[in-house]
């Protein structure tokens, strides 16, 4: 629930050409959102490469990759780890990561790569 200082309540109106608002609304449009959405955005986020939105949309593809990546195949390993590794970098770019997250990372690569290397063995004998 959002605390009161965060309700919109506020309303206010803008005066602007035709021109002005069809430009305004296709520019929303593009970003998936309406027409308030893109004022805000725009006035509180204006030269900041990521905004809220834009972080909450990179999550969304992050996640996406990241269940596709586990709906591979288990004979394409490396392909599974490819987009697991890419999805992980990117994640990274907008996400601050704590030492425990890391150490979790580290302890979860190297189960990974011992399951890995068990099947790459059992494959050998």
């Amino acid at each position: 629930m959002r605390n009161k200082n965060e309700k919109k309540s506020i309303t206010k109106s803008v005066k602007m050409s035709p021109l002005q608002l069809q430009k305004i609304e296709e520019q929303a449009e593009k970003k998936n959102m309406n027409f308030s959405e893109y004022m805000i955005d725009c006035a509180l986020h204006n030269n900041q490469s990521i905004t809220p939105h834009i972080a909450v949309k990179m999550q969304e593809m992050v996640n996406m990759v990241l269940e596709i990546a586990d709906n591979l195949d288990e004979k394409d390993y490396i392909r599974r780890e490819e987009l697991r590794q890419k999805a992980n970098d990117f994640e990274g770019l907008f996400k601050s990561v704590t030492p425990q997250e890391k150490y979790n990372k580290i302890e979860n690569t190297m189960g990974l790569f011992i399951e890995g290397g068990a099947e790459i063995w059992e494959s050998l004998k």
